[in-house]
């Protein structure tokens, strides 16, 4: 289920929490999907009995990845997340940096918090008592970046 307003998702996460249930938020681009996306939702599903997928703003990901990119605008990247089956909740996020990124789970404090195994300042900067800290690998093998630059390659020979 697509929410896009702030307060209605905190509502949800709270009501899991008083009910026992554990809720883990993975932040992402998810511009793509493919079977390295599949494979990581699957494993979050498994540390979690809610899974929310905050999808990064459009233009947040031409900061991180280039003025060409995302592929496919946020809200078609939302709708794309939300068909996928052990997807619970799928929220846009509009956080500029990750210093928003946070106040954010502040305000919404899910159970666990998902990061990309290795990247060790985002493992400082998240860690919190509020929620438990869960990193996770990248699928070898898959990368929307590489999907792309085959694409583009396989165009230029046309």
């Amino acid at each position: 289920m697509i929410v896009t307003e702030k307060k209605a998702l905190k509502d949800i996460i709270k009501d899991f929490k008083n009910k026992g249930k554990n809720i883990l938020i993975k932040r992402g681009v998810f511009d793509i999907i493919h079977p390295g996306h599949i494979y990581a939702i699957k494993t979050f599903k498994k540390h979690c009995d809610i899974l929310i997928i905050l999808i990064m703003s459009d233009e947040l990901v031409q900061i991180k990845k280039g003025d060409k990119r995302p592929i496919n605008s946020q809200e078609h990247r939302m709708k794309v997340s939300d068909g996928l089956s052990r997807v619970d909740y799928v929220y846009p996020d509009s956080s500029r940096s990750r210093e928003e990124y946070i106040e954010l789970l502040y305000y919404l404090k899910p159970s666990i918090v998902a990061v990309t195994k290795g990247d060790t300042k985002k493992t400082k900067m998240y860690s919190s008592k509020l929620w438990t800290l869960k990193e996770f690998s990248d699928v070898p093998g898959y990368s929307t970046t590489e999907i792309i630059e085959k694409i583009s390659d396989r165009s230029l020979l046309d």
